[in-house]
């Protein structure tokens, strides 16, 4: 003869329901390897990425103008000038500055 078991009791269920639920949450939500964490170190690495080729287009173009620089005397002058107010014997440089606007 069979016996019927017994019944498991409808607040045991829940509560290993609840259990089962709040798990999830807590490997979804929380945790060094959850969702969540993914999904905001992607997105720093996309961010940096970014950052990585600006800088490296800056460097080229730096690169470009150094060797410009050593190359072309004309435009080594042309930058002693301008950026470092440099001038030959015996020359005279005018500067004018800007009138101001009255506001």
């Amino acid at each position: 003869m069979k016996t019927k078991a017994k019944a498991t009791p409808k607040y045991l269920k829940y509560f290993f329901y609840a259990l089962i639920i709040l798990l999830l949450v807590w490997i979804l939500f929380t945790g060094r390897n959850s969702f969540l964490n993914t999904y905001r170190l992607k997105k720093q690495v996309d961010r940096l990425e970014q950052e990585t080729m600006r800088l490296k287009v800056a460097n080229d173009s730096l690169a470009q103008e150094n060797a410009r620089l050593k190359t072309d005397p004309e435009a080594a002058e042309k930058a002693a000038r301008e950026q470092f107010g440099l001038t030959k014997p015996n020359e005279k440089v005018f500067r004018f500055v800007p009138a101001r606007e009255d506001d």
